[in-house]
């Protein structure tokens, strides 16, 4: 039997949110012979997420286990931009906040399990620093578009090979070895668009594992920019066509379904959160429908915003 140890960073803002992904994650895995470690890293007032995840996970499978780790953010005063607080770094001290853990799978909490994620687990990671899926900044237009930010340079050569780190199989072993928190801590002082996912891409290039798109589904890719991955070489068609399928994970890394329910894929998420007793009450769903993003007068000041700051966002 497997066990497989998994883990979700975060802060006081994403307590709901986690309980939906771990709810999936252990109704995915019913027909499986597989177990899991829950590891849950996040900051001292999200600790009150003990109790509700411990129902969670006690009522769907005494065999897997739940381990709750209340810190004090190190990089707390790192740069925050897009909405996405200093809590998403805390995946940067993993390899020295579980010094027994020689491997593990970090997911984002706005992610949703559809299927089996033993394959991921089981991915050979011998000098390899993370196993990963590549993400939509390898489009051409996207890279252009980043490339003249000051630090782009540091991930020349990195095109087509870009991951989205929200899914990532990270080798804590390999993390210690090459002391890679040096460089981390020397980043996450710099202004860096994409945070600790530029930091990952920057410092473990030439050293990452890809894996199929199925295993990362970006909600807001749709279709046609799928085909534009096969285009552009970044993934077959087969794989492509699975990962609109078939997605073992759908990952909402733009507008969120508990913001926005017409977000693509957002009825999906809803259409799980709805069918969860536990989850009951955790969010508004009348507010998400009567959502559909920013308004003209929203738009504006967050563009004047953009000007002001003389800082491409």
């Amino acid at each position: 039997m497997d066990h497989i140890k998994v883990v979700f960073c975060f802060d006081e803002n994403l307590i709901a949110q986690v309980q939906v992904t771990v709810a999936s994650l252990l109704d995915a895995a019913k027909a499986e012979p597989v177990h899991y470690d829950i590891y849950c890293v996040c900051t001292r007032e999200a600790g009150r997420v003990r109790e509700p995840l411990e129902r969670i996970v006690s009522g769907r499978d005494r065999d897997s286990s739940l381990h709750l780790y209340c810190v004090d953010n190190p990089y707390g005063n790192s740069y925050q931009v897009r909405g996405i607080s200093a809590g998403t770094y805390l995946r940067l001290t993993l390899h020295r906040l579980l010094p027994e853990v020689d491997r593990i799978l970090y997911m984002d909490v706005d992610v949703l399990v559809c299927g089996s994620l033993l394959p991921i687990w089981q991915t050979e990671l011998s000098g390899r620093i993370l196993a990963a899926v590549k993400g939509a900044v390898n489009l051409t237009d996207k890279w252009e578009w980043n490339s003249d930010r000051p630090y782009w340079k540091l991930l020349e050569g990195q095109k087509g090979g870009y991951i989205n780190a929200g899914v990532t199989l990270m080798n804590l072993e390999e993390i210690r070895k090459q002391r890679l928190e040096e460089q981390w801590k020397e980043l996450a002082q710099e202004k860096l668009y994409y945070q600790d996912q530029d930091i990952l891409n920057i410092t473990c290039r030439n050293q990452i594992c890809y894996l199929p798109p199925k295993y990362n589904r970006l909600a807001y890719m749709g279709k046609e920019d799928y085909n534009r991955f096969v285009e552009e070489g970044i993934y077959t068609q087969e794989e492509c066509e699975e990962a609109l399928s078939a997605p073992a994970l759908i990952h909402y890394a733009g507008d969120k379904p508990w913001k926005r329910y017409d977000t693509n894929l957002g009825s999906l998420w809803w259409d799980y959160v709805n069918s969860q007793q536990e989850l009951d009450g955790l969010f508004d769903e009348a507010a998400a429908r009567s959502y559909h993003g920013p308004t003209v007068w929203q738009r504006a000041v967050r563009k004047c915003r953009k000007i002001a700051s003389k800082e491409k966002l």
